[in-house]
């Protein structure tokens, strides 16, 4: 069963759709990855979801519970997380203040969840006492993700948490994106490092232009001539994956 149900999602800015029918679905302990050219509007599709834009059409549903064109707050509430590419830490803030930020609605069991988080992110435990702005690139977006799970989230939508790191802390990023799978969190991951989504997501989704084109377990979705559906051609209905408007994350 899946635990973030997206359909035929139409959202943009203003009146102006940037994504048009988009469908995506994602499983408990599961890693989705959404990937496709530059403008294809993939972060626009995790901002309408958690409802930062919204939605002139579809629904999106979490555990079954619908949120479509709730405030964000609400929808946190109802059990998913977004981090954004920037802007995704307090930086005069100590890294366990920033899980306190992360727990603003948590009534109770605060100090319990830091430690069950630090104990995720081994680089984030040895500097929780320091500042936000003096850590990497790469630490502060785990301490974005860290952040996120402080509300013991049932999807995390992460938008590029690697972009702009090194190739060696890509991949620890990505390792780290695993571990939180592992908890039972479902993540729907936005990359455009696509060699990178592919090696360790279970099932892609390609967007061309605001539309899905194709989506398929994730080591299908990488055999096909992904530059070639980039720019418009190939793939789609008549390639080996071919299922297209989230029919896919089944497990």
């Amino acid at each position: 069963m899946s635990v973030l149900s997206a359909e035929g999602v139409t959202a943009g800015y203003g009146k102006v759709p940037i994504v048009q029918g988009v469908s995506a679905r994602a499983a408990e302990g599961q890693v989705v990855s959404i990937v496709g050219p530059n403008g294809a509007g993939k972060s626009t599709f995790l901002k309408a979801m958690f409802g930062l834009l919204r939605k002139l059409e579809g629904t999106v549903t979490v555990a079954g519970a619908d949120v479509t064109n709730l405030p964000p707050y609400r929808i946190a509430a109802r059990g998913m997380a977004y981090v954004p590419q920037v802007n995704n830490v307090f930086p005069s803030m100590s890294v366990v203040e920033n899980l306190e930020m992360g727990a603003y609605i948590r009534r109770a069991g605060v100090e319990r969840r830091i430690e069950e988080v630090l104990a995720i992110f081994p680089d984030l435990q040895r500097a929780r006492r320091g500042k936000a702005g003096v850590l990497s690139g790469g630490q502060r977006n785990m301490l974005g993700m860290a952040r996120a799970l402080m509300l013991e989230p049932k999807v995390v939508l992460l938008d590029e948490p690697t972009a702009g790191l090194s190739p060696q802390y890509t991949t620890v990023v990505w390792q780290q994106v695993r571990r939180i799978a592992e908890q039972g969190t479902a993540v729907v991951v936005v990359e455009q490092n696509v060699d990178m989504a592919v090696r360790h997501s279970d099932w892609t989704y390609v967007l061309v232009a605001g539309r899905n084109r194709l989506d398929g377990p994730a080591a299908e979705v990488g055999k096909q001539d992904l530059s070639a559906i980039f720019l418009g051609g190939g793939g789609g209905a008549d390639s080996e994956v071919g299922q297209t408007a989230g029919g896919g994350s089944r497990r």
